[in-house]
């Protein structure tokens, strides 16, 4: 039989996992990818010693037999290009968050030490922190089932009774907004604290299953960083004889009869296949390479309603110091809110101190990174493009701002950076073409979480979508799910067995 060939928009962890299993089972896949690199945002970067990691902070799917792995597993996303295995790291500290009076609540892994530490501060809610700390316990066994291509009745009844307690409880959550959970809350400590790391109208899993994961450990961070791990998901797919184009981006998807037959790339060269995915951002390809003529009701409004993520403006610092008692993560608060040019206004400043990855810097150096949210694109955007010059001195004014703070906190520390990098949402439109420099797509509010994006367009067959904006709330492993998902409808359709290896 034929093969059928397949062409894939974009080489983030979506694409790159629809194509990996794609071709191993029997298609011939393409990947046109218009930056040098893969992994979409799941990147990092190197500036001189020091290298800048702009997506993982922890991962579901690092520890055997609790769900994701598998996917992690199949596309070889945890081992190296030597073939050993990626040391995983588990911090003890899953955040912390110095408050208004100075004393600092820290959220630890271990569910036991946590408890102690909720109860430090917020007596008065025992029995809410003992519940919640049952709830994390009963979340941190859930497990999501992924290879169930074989299964029957037998298997998921038995799936669903082994899971249901903790299923049910991140319902709950799903259906909680975070200011929601927050009022729970009697202690005006531990309301300010979490006010300070969740948006009020996200829902309360943003937060409660990334916790309740570090429990068990099974949501780590491999050594190495983002850049590092996508690599590995291509190295993977390359050896099964897959193809990617880099530099090469799509200007529009070319359709026949109500049918996706090919693309064409900014060069003007085109390519054609029996089937075309887009794991590109979700606007430009409704809106741009399909020219808006394949939308329906629904999406129109998921486009004109969903709110996003935030985009950010990320600095970073490679500083000449030994920081490994320092915490990693850390929201600091501002007793005087920082204001940035683009009038966003910050009462806490998101501190990542990465003295936990070996690999990002020299020995007896450390990268330290801020991590300040923006909706304003737009003024990044014009700014860059009308005025260059001026770009270039509000990032300038925005590292000093920032070092200036963390001055207080890290004694030493202006004098110690030997390296500072300034990305904006212009650097993200620049680089992935996000729509709004959004981090993740579709925000993960109870409403987004509770309703399906398709995946498919009306009025156009052999066209399909995965990606960041067909999943609310975002996130590598529903990006790597997606993928092979697909390649089992694909499989589907055409008689196949599906074969994930």
């Amino acid at each position: 039989m034929e093969r059928k060939r397949v062409i894939i928009i974009g080489a983030g962890i979506a694409g790159l996992s629809a194509a990996s299993y794609l071709q191993r089972n029997g298609y011939d896949t393409e990947i046109f990818e218009a930056h040098s690199l893969p992994g979409g945002l799941c990147t990092s970067w190197k500036r001189g010693e020091y290298t800048f990691d702009y997506c993982i902070y922890w991962l579901m799917g690092t520890k055997k037999e609790t769900g994701f792995d598998i996917i992690w597993d199949e596309l070889g996303a945890l081992v190296d290009e030597e073939g050993r295995e990626v040391p995983i790291c588990n911090l003890e500290e899953f955040n912390s968050v110095q408050l208004s009076d100075g004393d600092c609540l820290t959220f630890y892994a271990d569910t036991g030490r946590l408890e102690e530490e909720l109860l430090r501060v917020a007596p008065e809610d025992r029995r809410r922190i003992q519940r919640f700390i049952r709830d994390l316990r009963s979340m941190a066994r859930l497990k999501i089932p992924i290879d169930t291509e074989k299964w029957g009745k037998k298997e998921w009844f038995l799936f669903l009774l082994k899971h249901m307690g903790p299923a049910l409880k991140l319902r709950e959550y799903s259906r909680l907004t975070f200011e929601e959970f927050t009022r729970q809350w009697r202690n005006g400590k531990l309301q300010e604290a979490f006010r300070a790391l969740i948006p009020p109208d996200w829902s309360a899993t943003a937060f409660v299953m990334g916790l309740a994961m570090q429990d068990s450990q099974s949501a780590g961070y491999p050594i190495g960083g983002s850049l590092a791990f996508a690599r590995n998901i291509e190295r993977r797919y390359l050896a099964l004889g897959g193809k990617i184009n880099y530099n090469c981006r799509v200007e529009k998807i070319l359709v026949e009869d109500g049918r996706a037959v090919g693309i064409r790339l900014a060069s003007g060269e085109e390519f054609f296949a029996d089937d075309i995915i887009s794991a590109a951002d979700g606007y430009t390809t409704i809106y741009k390479l399909l020219e808006g003529q394949y939308i329906s009701e629904e999406i129109k409004e998921i486009y004109e309603t969903y709110p996003l993520f935030p985009s950010t403006i990320h600095l970073g610092f490679g500083v000449a110091k030994d920081l490994s008692d320092f915490p990693a993560r850390q929201m600091i608060f501002l007793p005087e809110p920082l204001e940035l040019p683009d009038g966003s206004s910050h009462q806490y400043l998101s501190l990542n101190v990465c003295n936990f990855d070996p690999t990002l810097a020299p020995e007896g150096k450390t990268v330290v990174t801020v991590l300040l949210n923006t909706r304003n694109d737009t003024y990044w955007q014009d700014l860059a493009g009308k005025e260059p010059v001026l770009y270039q001195k509000e990032k300038d004014k925005m590292a000093e701002m920032v070092m200036e703070i963390l001055e207080k906190r890290i004694p030493g520390f202006r004098a110690a950076v030997e390296v500072i990098d300034v990305s904006t949402p212009h650097t993200v439109i620049r680089y992935t073409g996000n729509w709004r420099g959004s981090f993740e797509g579709f925000a993960p509010t109870p409403e987004t979480l509770s309703r399906s994006v398709p995946k498919e367009l009306p009025g156009l067959s052999n066209f399909y979508m995965v990606g960041q904006w067909t999943e609310p709330g975002g996130g590598l492993p529903p990006a790597g799910l997606q993928g092979r998902n697909l390649a089992r409808e694909f499989c589907v359709r055409d008689g196949k067995e599906f074969r994930s290896r």
